[in-house]
């Protein structure tokens, strides 16, 4: 907005009354008379103040008094077109004092004119704002600081930015520096303009003395700031090195971090004289050098972090993220043909469990040298996989790898020393080729899956990567992923099949098998639906939905006076052993009004009966409600005969595994004294999966006395038992 003052106000009291006001101002104050060429017609104190000029320099001058090599001079036109047209205009621009330093100074225009429109004076307020335009700077810089080290640029490249800002900041001719020192006072480091022509050696010499202990141009911790160099004590002793880089003036300041401990020195070199101002001193000090600090202790905390990201503390080898990192850079390049393999020992979590997470560090160190030691003259590469395994990668596979027996003793039947104590493993590993169909993270994932198969084997065992791995893990997670919805839905059901006299073919009992038809998956096979459950929790559901299923049907028989049966209903380890397991049991079948004489439960020989004691109690709490129990897939176990005599079974079931073997004379007297000694004990002997005559006819020979198999009957759904019974219970041989 334009001032008017009354035309008939004189000019020359209008001048006198703005020099009194501008007097009193605490900005500095210009008055410019554009009847006389736009020159300085008045300067108030605190303008000769700012730029060291007398009244006297200043009046009769223009304003380009102020101007200096590193002006903006567009910005100065466009100032001075303002003064001419009589605009109102606020800008800062880049000048300089009498002495030469500079600052940075903020114009406001102020144009006066009276009443008919005439421009008269122009009054120019002026700030000097260098300290806060710095401050600005300082922000930016921050960011871009900060940006850099969180994406991972070089120190030096960080570094060198902070060097380029000041010398920006400072607009004349001049190189900033960044020395870093060790603890000893050692240079590490040399970033900035004057690095491409200084070696570290010199900065050495130059910045620190002969012991290594104190900065020879600052002994403590104020900033150093010496005028002329060349008239100092060390221009003769540094006189090449000075004259090299034509350093006049040196301002520095030390680096010290949180901790009060030395880092480095900043310093800017000149070309000529420069004396600093306070607010050049309190910018080197206050600003950039903490900025320096945070910049150094941020990267050594991200290095520090990126090292603990591609290494494993407890073993030395790298870590998996270190093992994909060096795959796809330095392997990848020369990639070729090459293969992967993830090995884990067997005993790992007895190791942990005996020894303590050491122990199982320890294991996979020591394995991890005994591969590599082996493999020595060939491109080997090992890196800790998981907690339990590690993975490595060759170019060679296991086939064409060259080793004596006695390398490959050592590796896997020579003990490992943990605690001073001989360990026995065996080896689990899954392998898988890594090509140009099968880049690195998918030949990881093969591996990983061959693994998986490899551990559910015994001994030492090696699994190559194949399709039907990947299927049969998808078919695993999809039944997982559909167990619960089919409990909550009842799509669990019991097939009963029967169980015959040998000697008669009547039907004298049933075993009832549990059955599973999705929606989305069809019919589940048990193979792979138990395990699942059993490895989820859920095992102990599905029996007692099945148990439900078989009380309900024989509750209706009973109910429609129908022929009453036994079933044996099959109980999962960790149901059998519920504290509640019993009770649960008979409160089902109170509920149903079965007599229990009607129910058997049979018990896998896998259900870890080394736990006699345990198993013998609920065996009895079973009988004492008149609730029968059977053994089943005897003899495949490795204690059968231990607990045998122990537990007060009524019934032994021969595994199909022996039935089907019936014809070899060593498997035919192994089911022979298994008969032997179940009519010894008072038990009944079931002989499964009896499929042929010839089976039928030899076990009959040898005094079997049940038989169950597709021979005779195969499991069917309830309402086809009940059809059957009806019409017949006896088998035609």
């Amino acid at each position: 907005m334009y001032k008017y003052y009354n035309q008939n106000f004189d000019k020359d009291e209008m001048f006198f009354w703005l020099c009194q006001m501008a007097r009193q101002f605490e900005s500095a104050v210009v008055i410019i008379n554009p009847a006389k060429g736009n020159v300085i017609e008045f300067v108030n104190h605190v303008f000769t103040h700012l730029t060291e000029y007398s009244e006297s320099e200043l009046i009769g001058e223009k304003l380009n008094i102020l101007h200096g090599p590193l002006t903006d001079i567009l910005n100065e036109d466009a100032i001075q077109e303002c003064i001419v047209n009589g605009q109102q205009f606020t800008t800062s621009s880049f000048h300089y004092r009498k002495d030469g330093s500079t600052f940075w100074n903020e114009v406001s225009i102020l144009p006066l004119k009276n009443l008919n429109g005439e421009f008269q004076y122009c009054l120019l307020m002026m700030k000097d704002v260098t300290y806060a335009t710095k401050l600005d700077s300082l922000l930016e810089l921050e960011r871009n600081i900060y940006f850099k080290l969180e994406n991972g640029y070089p120190l030096e490249n960080v570094l060198s930015e902070i060097c380029n800002h000041v010398e920006n900041t400072f607009r004349i001719q001049c190189h900033c520096t960044i020395v870093l020192i060790d603890e000893k006072r050692k240079v590490t480091g040399v970033y900035g303009g004057a690095t491409k022509t200084f070696e570290i050696s010199e900065y050495q010499a130059f910045f620190i003395d002969k012991d290594n202990r104190n900065f020879s141009l600052s002994l403590d911790r104020n900033a150093t700031f010496i005028k002329n160099i060349k008239k100092t004590v060390y221009y003769e002793q540094y006189k090449t090195l000075i004259d090299k880089e034509n350093i006049v003036s040196l301002w520095g300041q030390p680096i010290f971090n949180k901790e009060e401990g030395l880092i480095g020195y900043f310093s800017i070199y000149f070309e000529e004289e420069m004396e600093p101002q306070a607010t050049d001193y309190k910018f080197i000090n206050t600003n950039v050098t903490p900025i320096v600090t945070l910049a150094v202790k941020y990267y050594n905390q991200k290095s520090a972090i990126h090292s603990l990201a591609f290494f494993d503390s407890e073993t030395g080898l790298s870590n998996f993220e270190g093992f994909k990192n060096k795959m796809q850079t330095e392997w990848e390049a020369d990639l070729g043909d090459s293969y992967l393999y993830i090995i884990e020992p067997s005993e790992y979590q007895k190791i942990v469990d005996l020894y303590g997470r050491q122990g199982g560090d320890k294991i996979l160190l020591k394995m991890a040298k005994r591969i590599q030691n082996i493999f020595a003259e060939h491109k080997l590469f090992i890196a800790r996989y998981t907690n339990s395994a590690i993975i490595i990668a060759s170019q060679l596979k296991i086939s064409d790898l060259q080793f004596t027996q006695a390398e490959m003793d050592h590796l896997l039947f020579e003990p490992y020393c943990i605690n001073n104590k001989d360990v026995y493993i065996t080896l689990k590993v899954g392998t898988s080729k890594i090509c140009q169909e099968t880049p690195i993270n998918q030949a990881i994932r093969q591996a990983d899956t061959a693994l998986s198969i490899a551990l559910k084997s015994v001994g030492t065992v090696i699994k190559k990567f194949d399709a039907e791995q990947v299927e049969s893990v998808a078919n695993e997670m999809n039944v997982l992923a559909n167990i619960a919805k089919g409990l909550m839905k009842d799509e669990f059901m019991p097939m009963l099949q029967p169980k015959v006299d040998i000697k008669t073919g009547e039907i004298n009992s049933f075993e009832a098998l549990a059955r599973w038809i999705s929606p989305e998956l069809g019919f589940v096979s048990p193979a792979l639906f138990i395990p699942v459950a059993e490895n989820t929790g859920n095992i102990s559901k599905i029996d007692r939905a099945i148990f439900k299923k078989v009380l309900q049907w024989q509750k209706h028989r009973k109910e429609t006076n129908s022929p009453m049966y036994q079933v044996s209903v099959n109980i999962s380890p960790n149901h059998f052993y519920h504290p509640a397991f019993v009770e649960n049991v008979m409160e089902l079948i109170e509920k149903y009004g079965v007599e229990t004489k009607y129910i058997k439960f049979e018990i896998t020989e896998s259900i870890e009966l080394d736990n006699v004691m345990r198993a013998k109690k609920i065996i009895n709490d079973l009988m004492k409600y008149g609730i029968a129990t059977s053994i089943d897939d005897f003899g495949i176990g490795y204690s059968s005969l231990s607990y045998l005599q122990e537990l007060p079974f009524e019934e032994i079931k021969i595994d199909k595994s022996f039935v089907d073997n019936l014809a070899d004379p060593r498997m035919h007297a192994v089911i022979k004294t298994i008969i032997h000694l179940s009519r010894n004990l008072n038990m009944r002997c079931v002989a499964e999966g009896i499929e042929t005559e010839a089976q039928h006819k030899e076990l009959l020979q040898l005094g079997c006395n049940s038989g169950q198999g597709y021979y005779y009957f195969k499991p069917m759904p309830l309402h086809e038992v009940d059809e059957l019974l009806q019409k017949n219970t006896q088998t035609q041989f």
